[in-house]
């Protein structure tokens, strides 16, 4: 630490102060005659008071100069190595029994050995990275490429210095690591694990089936099988259905013909019973295979019973109808038809929900389709843009009216609105909507009539608005829903670039299809799922609404929620109260099928709800059982590092450590301070009164 000190007046006014005390010391010492021979057996104790005087006064003097005080203080930050392992399962699998825990031993020796001379972080990785050093080998999916970009982020403009990576070369999600790791920086080191040698197996390639069926119809199966070294060997492939036990449905017989052999069969399966299916394909169990577990694969089936239609009339074409067309479609519940106002003269009787597309417009008032939707109590989307006509769409009595010039447009960007509650929106999406791009609304006063709730409010030139961008009302015997502003199809474009998913932009478009096709649900207790599959690395979640008798949502009684897995053994939850409704995180549940039973007591009344989803298992893992190690080899070749095998931690270490382009950092932070707020000067002008004081007192001075 390095210091300086600085004053608001000319350093030679410091003279000045020095010669103010001098001259005040000398003259109350010298000038005093009865001190001084009182004091001349000792003329060390008159000196010793002078000088006490002396620097008193003048350090008194100094800090009138309204002295500064600058420290520096340096910090030294190592290097930072990543070492990111990858615990997916398909690693587990490729350990030799006992040789999981020799491992782990090993990595945390090199943590140990390069802490020394690194800051090492320990990450661990499958479908996210974690900071972490707990290898448990569970994970159900590998994504080596989001674990690279999200340490790109982590690290920007840090002293990233190298990253270890020891991983099978195995992924199953996002894109290839050596595309992700391309603009990185720093150093790759692999670790390359699992057996490269293919070995002895039959399984299961690809399972090819409709997720969503119709009850009474047929759907196709189609199974990718795959055997490698088992030539001449026979094997069986059945499909069963469980239900309560297992039912065999159809069965395959398979001759292997070649030591890579691959060959697909396909099945016709009957939806006999709505609801969740469950169907279970297995192959034989041959011997000599490296693993049994691509032998089985599960599947699970929504059988519906009945399907929605839903009608888009457009006044023009618009990327937005190609938006909200596949963001609807991705919902096999729903069917969907496109029309044109200058062509539309067919009926609505066949149809849940109305969207019409920036209608009434100034060419078309789509009256006749408005008259239509009335009549027959349909629920209409208004999607507002700029050839909607204000003064129609205030006619159409939707619960907003919009007054301004209608010739211009504002860039509008969205924000959630806390006091929505017709239906929850997870807290990725909510997140999401705040970052999408901006849309165009009409540049105008927005005015919300009768009962309505808003979603989505404006944030204008990042001013944030009480005007509504994504709105709802309620009519006597139907909904409306508004979307104030167009180009929503950027926001369906950027949620894919930023995630790889449509998965937030689908999510509001369908949780808002699915709130207005559907007629009005006045039960006063509701319990609602995300959906009825989940995966098995899926948390299941619930949300709960309740109504008091003047239809008010309320979560003042304690909801008991217990579920129930196919054996008959039963989970109790109490779900917990949010805002005012209620919600529940059950977390991550065996596969199987279970039902749920929901309870709550109001006043003196008692309500139920109930319902089933299943858990189907995630099965990447078992697909592929041979290492990638080209993959391994690639990310450390182009990145100035280089691959490893297992048994060779001590040479990463050595080679690590020998580097001399791995160097520390040194941040400087100064720090500026009156010298007037130092304690220590303080206590020091204390002292030198007092021993001052002391002896003048001890000599008979006062």
């Amino acid at each position: 630490m390095n210091s300086g000190i600085s004053f608001a007046y000319p350093w030679w006014c410091i003279i000045l102060c020095i010669a103010l005390g001098a001259a005040y010391a000398a003259g109350l010492y010298y000038r005093d005659r009865s001190f001084r021979q009182d004091g001349a057996q000792r003329p060390w104790a008159q000196w010793a008071m002078a000088a006490f005087r002396f620097l008193a006064v003048t350090i008194l003097a100094v800090l009138l100069m309204s002295p500064f005080i600058r420290y520096r203080n340096t910090k030294t930050y190592k290097p930072i190595v990543a070492i990111l392992q990858d615990n997916s399962e398909s690693v587990r699998n490729g350990f030799k029994a006992g040789d999981s825990a020799a491992y782990v031993q090993k990595l945390q020796a090199l943590t140990d050995k390069l802490s020394s001379k690194y800051d090492v972080v320990p990450y661990t990785f499958g479908s996210e990275l974690k900071k972490s050093d707990a290898y448990t080998f569970g994970a159900k999916v590998t994504n080596i490429s989001d674990a690279i970009d999200n340490v790109n982020d982590l690290y920007y403009n840090q002293n990233l210095g190298a990253v270890v990576i020891a991983s099978d070369g195995i992924y199953n999600q996002g894109i290839n690591p050596v595309y992700s790791a391309a603009k990185s920086t720093y150093a790759i080191y692999s670790v390359a694990l699992g057996d490269t040698t293919i070995p002895k197996d039959l399984k299961f390639g690809n399972v090819y089936y409709n997720k969503i069926t119709y009850l009474n119809d047929q759907f196709a199966v189609r199974a990718d099988v795959e055997a490698t070294f088992l030539n001449g060997k026979n094997a069986t492939l059945t499909v069963s259905e469980i239900d309560g036990g297992i039912k065999q449905i159809s069965r395959k017989d398979i001759i292997i013909g070649s030591d890579a052999f691959d060959a697909s069969y396909d099945f016709i399966i009957p939806a006999n019973k709505a609801g969740i299916a469950h169907y279970q394909l297995a192959l034989t169990n041959l011997p000599g295979e490296v693993t049994y577990k691509n032998n089985v694969k599960d599947i699970f089936v929504e059988v519906l019973d009945g399907r929605q239609k839903i009608l888009i009339v457009a006044a023009s074409p618009h990327p937005d109808i190609a938006a909200l067309k596949q963001a609807i479609e991705s919902n096999k519940n729903y069917q969907l038809d496109v029309a044109y106002a200058a062509d539309f003269a067919g009926k609505l009787n066949d149809y849940n929900l109305i969207i019409l597309h920036q209608l009434p417009s100034v060419n078309y008032n789509a009256e006749n389709i408005l008259v239509q939707a009335k009549a027959q109590k349909k629920s209409v989307l208004f999607v507002v843009g700029s050839e909607t006509s204000p003064s129609a769409l205030a006619k159409a009595e939707t619960a907003l009216t919009i007054a301004g010039n209608s010739s211009r447009l504002n860039d509008v960007t969205a924000k959630v609105s806390k006091d929505f509650n017709l239906f929850t929106v997870s807290d990725a999406t909510q997140q999401a909507i705040t970052k999408f791009p901006p849309v165009q609304c009409f540049f105008g006063e927005f005015k919300v009539t009768g009962a309505s709730q808003v979603l989505l409010t404006q944030r204008i030139n990042n001013v944030e608005t009480d005007f509504p961008l994504w709105m709802f009302a309620d009519q006597l015997d139907s909904k409306i829903g508004i979307i104030a502003g167009e180009g929503i199809w950027r926001w369906r474009m950027y949620d894919y670039m930023q995630n790889k998913n449509f998965d937030a932009f689908d999510e509001i478009v369908n949780k808002t299809i699915q709130y207005l096709a559907v007629k009005g649900d006045k039960r006063p207790f509701r319990v609602n799922l995300p959906k009825n599959i989940f995966q098995d690395n899926e948390a299941v979640t619930f949300d709960a609404q309740l109504y008091n008798a003047a239809y008010e949502m309320v979560n003042t009684p304690d909801v008991d929620l217990k579920l129930r897995n196919e054996d008959g053994k039963e989970y109790p939850f109490k779900m917990n109260k949010t805002d005012n409704y209620y919600t529940l995180n059950a977390g991550f549940l065996p596969v199987g099928t279970y039902s749920y039973t929901a309870t709550v007591r109001l006043g003196t009344n008692s309500y139920k709800a109930d319902g089933k989803f299943s858990i189907s298992p995630l099965q990447l893992e078992e697909l592929r059982t041979v290492a990638d190690h080209k993959v391994m080899y690639q990310l450390a070749a182009q990145h100035g590092g280089q691959m490893y095998h297992a048994n060779d931690f001590d040479k990463i270490a050595d080679d690590l450590l020998a580097k001399n382009v791995l160097k520390p950092v040194l941040y400087d932070t100064f720090l500026t301070e009156s010298a007037i707020n130092l304690k220590w000067i303080f206590f020091l002008i204390l002292l030198l009164l007092s021993a001052e004081w002391f002896l003048r007192k001890y000599l008979g001075g006062y």
